[in-house]
């Protein structure tokens, strides 16, 4: 028999239990004792005495212990009797309290919330427009989803009780409202862009605090499919053009922008229509880029704009040299010198231990007219990337192949050459390489189509002896050394992260969108690069408490530490209900991490 939790601890009173005990006698039958009686006992033992919990019966007339529980020492029955008297929570609520404090937290530190409250100012009630944005930024980072969804989730988020504001000041319409106040490039209000105006105003801040390392620039463009439809007549931006998600029955909007190459936050941005090729950018890109550096008083020539080879063309060329900036550039494989490119691998040096697995060598070559620096630049690790991506492609297309080799032999098949030639080749296509190690014939046999196809060995051979994990770049810094051009071309990547985060979800959820108005998708795009540069400030804050830590890795963190409201009977009939807050429960690197970022200090946080 175990002991009643309402009868126990601190009475030595004998408490008679209701129910009866059962148990077998040594002859085997069975015995019945009744009634059994609980009570606390104590003994000492040297100076200190223990208590127990006693089962008693009377066993063939006399009493008898049938049961003895030990309990411990008089602070162990205290606590005991503390943890049973504890009250009981009525509720408990989650707060999501990690991602959106330390992005609440990085939008003060890093000025971005200055900036927004002095573009905006705040009405004489409710959120500003900087309210709005931010919420945007934050929310498309912990939750993407549309604006119909933001009002809850800002209620079940810290953000509620450290601004102060209701959840229903920020209905999806409230949003639109809020937008349509914004100055945009061309819109019908006229007036200078507040936007791009407020993006100068953060490179300033961002240079007093010294978050631009001003050395390195990262340019790229890319494109976003829309749901925007194709009767939509009040849209320019979206139209229609190669998307790079294979969406291309969607119109799309073009985005080009400038990451710091070594921090990775947005430095500008600028959205253009979907069918605007990817080298004609690049001018209208520049001229914001000086407009940026000139504004800041940044000296154009201590800067370096790298860029891929999409936009390395003649005119783009000239265009850099008139804006006196450095750059770096991707150079397209086959307008690089062929001695330079078939060069043994064993005999270009080593890099550094700062880039390992890489090996880099310069070399003087005629590009567009000029005399430029060109490097051979190899790395293990990518040609591993690239060898497994050749070899997946690979074997899905021969696979493909043998599958319609085998449908052109049965009887009835009615393909005709010009769908079966088009099949073959945008397989082809979909991946790199794959032309060169695919030989293939089409005949006509006895009025069917018979299909020859085999894999190319000594291409392989070249490929991989020539070509996988090489990149050739080019540049004007007629004094750098090959390593430094390989280490400064390594910004790019801040850029292609940047792409798979926005793309995929990872990072911030650039998708849904649905907007059908040109300003409309410029805000979109100036509040998700906003989301951009506050990702990667407390990304890099966070590298001091886990060095290696990637992004995933601490987004992944930061979403599973949360806040837990608990509220508790009143202690009198007329007393007000309790409330208490505590955090869940936390690994050491989620503690390092809430250190780092400030987090600790949340709750005492005002605004």
């Amino acid at each position: 028999m175990h002991l009643h939790e309402g009868c126990l601890i601190g009475y030595p009173t004998v408490i008679v239990s209701i129910r009866a005990m059962v148990v077998d006698n040594e002859f085997g039958g069975a015995v019945l004792y009744y009634p059994i009686m609980a009570s606390l006992i104590s003994k000492k033992k040297g100076n200190k005495l223990y208590y127990y919990v006693v089962e008693s019966a009377r066993v063939d007339g006399k009493p008898r212990i049938v049961q003895q529980t030990y309990l411990g020492t008089a602070d162990r029955l205290a606590d005991l009797l503390k943890e049973r008297t504890a009250p009981v929570p009525l509720s408990a609520t989650t707060r999501e309290f990690g991602l959106p404090g330390a992005l609440w937290l990085a939008a003060q530190h890093s000025g971005v919330w200055g900036v927004l409250k002095a573009m905006w100012p705040e009405p004489r009630s409710g959120p500003s427009i900087a309210h709005y944005l931010l919420l945007a930024v934050i929310h498309r980072i912990c939750q993407p989803g549309p604006k119909t969804e933001v009002a809850d989730w800002y209620r079940s988020s810290i953000l509620q009780p450290l601004w102060g504001l209701s959840a229903e000041r920020f209905r999806s319409q409230d949003f639109w409202d809020a937008f349509d106040e914004i100055h945009v490039e061309a819109d019908q209000h006229g007036g200078g862009d507040e936007l791009e105006q407020a993006q100068l105003r953060l490179l300033a801040v961002w240079k007093q605090k010294q978050l631009v390392s001003r050395r390195l620039l990262a340019y790229d463009t890319t494109n976003f499919y829309t749901w925007t439809a194709s009767t939509n007549s009040r849209n320019r931006l979206a139209q229609r053009g190669h998307n790079k998600q294979g969406r291309h029955n969607l119109r799309q909007v073009g985005l080009s922008y400038v990451l710091d190459g070594e921090n990775g936050i947005s430095l500008c941005h600028h959205v253009y229509a979907g069918n605007v090729a990817d080298v004609e950018e690049l001018p209208k890109a520049l001229e914001r880029i000086v407009k940026m550096l000139d504004h800041n008083q940044i000296e154009r020539s201590s800067v370096t704009l790298v860029f891929d080879k999409g936009t390395a063309a003649l005119d783009n060329t000239l265009l850099l040299k008139e804006a006196g900036v450095g750059w770096i550039s991707a150079l397209p494989w086959n307008q690089a010198p062929p001695e330079l490119r078939d060069r043994d691998i064993e005999k270009v040096p080593l890099c550094s231990s700062d880039q390992p697995g890489v090996h880099a060598v310069a070399e003087r070559a005629l590009v567009h007219g000029q005399e430029y620096p060109c490097v051979l630049k190899y790395s293990a690790s990518f040609a591993s990337e690239q060898l497994h991506s050749v070899t997946t492609s690979l074997a899905k297309v021969l696979q493909s192949l043998r599958r319609l080799s085998m449908d052109l032999a049965k009887p009835g098949c009615r393909l005709k050459e010009a769908a079966i030639r088009n099949k073959i080749r945008r397989w082809l296509l979909s991946s790199q390489f794959l032309e060169d190690l695919i030989q293939w014939n089409l005949d006509s046999e006895n009025g069917r189509w018979r299909l020859q196809f085999d894999f190319n060995h000594a291409a392989f051979q070249k490929l991989l002896n020539h070509r996988l994990g090489r990149t050739l770049l080019l540049t004007n810094r007629m004094d750098w050394t090959a390593e430094l051009v390989v280490a400064g071309y390594s910004g790019q990547q801040h850029v292609e992260q940047v792409f798979r985060g926005l793309k995929d979800g990872d990072w911030l959820g650039w998708g849904p969108m649905y907007h059908w108005t040109d300003s409309k998708i410029r805000v979109h795009a100036f509040y998700c690069m906003l989301g951009i540069s506050l990702l990667q400030y407390i990304h890099k804050q966070s590298q001091s408490a886990w060095p290696g830590l990637t992004m995933e890795q601490m987004l992944a963190e930061l979403r599973q530490i949360q806040q837990f409201v608990l509220l508790y009977p009143p202690q009198g009939e007329k007393g007000p209900r309790r409330a208490t807050v505590v955090r869940s429960k936390q690994t050491f690197p989620q503690q390092q991490l809430a250190k780092m970022l400030g987090l600790d200090e949340l709750a005492n946080h005002k605004m």
